[in-house]
């Protein structure tokens, strides 16, 4: 496992995503794919070089994830299709902050914990 300090100094976006989120680079892939205006599993398919089935996943994981959302489009004497857009980056973004500003004071409390107890380390055992 990375270490924060580790992660600060050698991450790129697709490294981001992939820890901050749980994605795989495949997963990384297709909301690249999606971030070009690919919108249907057959074209994502095309582009990333991936199974459909295995796409589906990655959307799956994206749309968990709140990358990713999709739309159901009607067609015309019967039937339906799906297409998948990717979250606006600003709403992604607000996210990532909430997240990190919860973590940031998670870690302020367990440094006031350490800085407090003594010569035991009880406030380092509970990271949960």
């Amino acid at each position: 496992m990375m270490s924060i300090k580790q992660m600060a100094k050698t991450m790129d976006c697709k490294s981001f995503l992939q820890c901050f989120f749980g994605l795989n680079s495949e997963d990384v892939r297709v909301y690249e794919a999606l971030s070009m205006g690919f919108e249907r599993i057959e074209d994502i398919s095309k582009f990333v070089g991936k199974k459909e089935n295995s796409v589906y996943k990655s959307l799956q994981k994206l749309m968990i994830s709140g990358l990713a959302y999709r739309e159901k489009k009607v067609i015309e004497g019967g039937g339906y299709y799906f297409v998948y857009k990717p979250t606006p980056k600003s709403e992604i973004a607000r996210e990532i902050e909430n997240v990190l500003n919860e973590l940031c004071e998670k870690v302020k409390s367990l440094m006031r914990d350490f800085l407090d107890s003594g010569p035991r380390l009880q406030g380092l055992r509970n990271l949960q």
